[in-house]
């Protein structure tokens, strides 16, 4: 199974002194390790992540939360990244009367809706998921954002969470899932194929690029961090159990916005605004610039991360460069506009025929220069025009 853990990526700057600011946001959390320090192929924290969300303060989560624990009495986690700890738990109203019942509930399991609570994993995170909570409050506030990021219901001042609605299954373990499968069924008939099989990888493909498109151009948001990890998959209960249908049969909805900002600030990111990068996911001018104070994400850079996911989703291979080291996963990711003829030398290089679907809709998002990338809206008509 491929990892991504996170690892620590240092670009330099003054110490946080515990508060949170807001100018525009301007967010400087202290200096922690640097590149030579972590592993190429995972997950990076940058410690000066700096991000400008347009927003005054995030709403306060107001019901009451509890969290189930397992057989050794600790509270049980969804999973960790580089900044958090995303806990499972159980949301209800706030009583009215905080008097408690003499007579216990007759349940003795815990009530109320099940969510997901974003904590601080470490002394220096709360300013970033302060951040993440003011970007989630303008991208909650804009129509439609149900269909695109994942619920969110409100931040916890006094532990600086942020509670979610709980989607516990990604588009990374999705992934996983159908590529073993495939290896397992192998068959020629269907080695060309992308893993999730060619029409619902064309159809997540059209939902992905038109959740890109509205964060870009409704919620005005950049992501900056966008890889198969952040993609959560919502269950489309309308969607019947015919597992020949066409149609992908989750709602991707696009998670962890730690490392987002706001295209229309009137103050741009200071330093960087990059807190998490993910090589293989990550541009390749972002890569090659780290410790820039210019190395900030870009439209153009979330453009690029999703369609190396969306090769992933046809590979089947989270490493994207897989056969290689660390260093060398990293020298390629810098030369990530060859991306489909790295992944062509894989053992699963098959699955992206010359001139085929996925390299047609991949190809004009990868573009060395990020100026001649697809943007999200042309890159929508271009995928609907390939499968037409």
């Amino acid at each position: 199974m491929a990892t991504h853990t996170p690892m620590i990526l240092s670009i330099s700057t003054k110490p946080h002194n515990g508060t949170v600011t807001v100018p525009g946001l301007g967010l400087t959390p202290p200096v922690t390790p640097t590149i030579d320090d972590c592993n190429p192929s995972e997950a990076c924290a940058s410690s000066s992540a700096s991000h400008a969300v347009v927003g005054s303060t995030p709403p306060q989560f107001s019901g009451e939360l509890e969290y189930p624990r397992d057989e050794k009495g600790r509270s049980i986690s969804f999973g960790s990244g580089a900044w958090s700890v995303v806990y499972k738990a159980f949301a209800s109203p706030r009583a009215s009367n905080p008097t408690r019942p003499i007579t216990p509930p007759g349940s003795p399991g815990p009530t109320g809706r099940l969510v997901a609570v974003k904590t601080p994993g470490r002394g220096d995170a709360r300013a970033i998921l302060y951040a993440e909570a003011l970007a989630l409050t303008r991208a909650s506030s804009v129509p439609d954002s149900e269909h695109y990021i994942v619920p969110f219901h409100g931040y916890i001042t006094d532990s600086g969470s942020i509670v979610m609605s709980a989607i516990p299954l990604s588009l990374s373990t999705y992934i996983e899932d159908k590529a073993l499968l495939a290896r397992q069924n192998f068959s020629t008939r269907t080695m060309l194929d992308p893993v999730l099989g060619p029409a619902q990888w064309y159809d997540l493909a059209k939902k992905l690029i038109t959740s890109l498109s509205w964060l870009h151009s409704n919620a005005q948001i950049v992501h900056g961090d966008i890889k198969p990890h952040n993609i959560l998959l919502q269950p489309r209960t309308a969607l019947d159990n015919d597992m020949d249908s066409v149609e992908f049969p989750y709602e991707p909805l696009l998670a962890d916005f730690s490392s987002s900002y706001s295209i229309t600030a009137s103050e741009k990111p200071t330093g960087t605004a990059l807190s998490a990068v993910t090589p293989p996911f990550t541009a390749p001018e972002l890569l090659r610039n780290l410790s820039s104070p210019d190395a900030i994400p870009t439209p153009a850079s979330d453009v690029f991360s999703l369609a190396v996911t969306l090769l992933a989703a046809a590979t089947g291979d989270l490493l994207i460069y897989s056969g290689f080291n660390g260093p060398q996963r990293l020298m390629r990711a810098k030369d990530g506009h060859l991306v489909i003829d790295f992944a062509r030398s894989g053992n699963n290089g098959s699955r992206v025929p010359k001139n085929g679907t996925v390299e047609n809709i991949i190809k004009p998002a990868i573009a060395k220069d990020p100026a001649e990338r697809v943007v999200p809206s042309a890159w929508l008509q271009l995928a609907e025009s390939v499968g037409a």
